[in-house]
């Protein structure tokens, strides 16, 4: 799969994730992050300056930034960045590819000092590179997708009406090809 389909199904699955957050919890998500990582979030999502001050309308302002600047991924592997350092560190050498047992390991310690969202944040960033954590959302209802973004219709396809389009195509591309012969060989004339 390439990256530019990875990041669109990612992107949809973070801002499946913001729609079951509250503006309460994406404010104490942002809140938590520290120095470089704090400042940086508020520059991705495009906070005001004192945009932290006011906890009651800091989740609605993130949530906005969001929107507008359709930063759903970049917000979400950016809030889960402190939950995601300390489980690089706790998986130590398994952190390239843990297994979904070293997952389960973590995941209660990771869900008290962090809280599930957070964790739910962090498990979205890996669940389409790592088997780990794709055995997670296959198996685990805590984190599998929700909301509506997801749920991406199939596109039914009219096999008779591709077939129609590709011949139509074809004779098209036949019809180009013979006037641009018939062109060059009146010029050599």
């Amino acid at each position: 799969m390439n990256d530019d389909k990875d990041r669109f199904l990612l992107d949809r699955r973070y801002t499946a994730a913001f729609e079951t957050l509250d503006n309460a919890t994406i404010a104490a998500l942002a809140n938590s992050l520290e120095g470089e990582l704090r400042d940086g979030f508020a520059r991705v999502i495009g906070l005001p300056d004192g945009a932290y001050d006011n906890l009651d309308t800091l989740g609605g302002l993130i949530r906005e930034g969001i929107a507008k600047r359709r930063v759903a991924h970049d917000a979400g592997v950016v809030l889960s960045e402190p939950c995601t350092q300390w489980a690089i560190e706790t998986l130590g050498d398994s952190s390239e590819d843990p297994t979904l047992e070293e997952l389960h390991g973590i995941l209660p310690e990771a869900i008290e000092k962090f809280g599930l969202d957070a964790v739910r944040l962090m498990v979205i960033q890996y669940s389409r590179s790592l088997k780990g954590f794709r055995q997670l959302v296959a198996t685990d209802e805590r984190f599998a997708a929700t909301g509506t973004a997801p749920n991406v219709g199939v596109l039914e396809k009219d096999e008779a009406a591709q077939a129609a389009k590709r011949e139509a195509r074809k004779a098209r591309k036949a019809a180009e090809q013979a006037a641009k012969a018939k062109q060059q060989s009146s010029k050599r004339r």
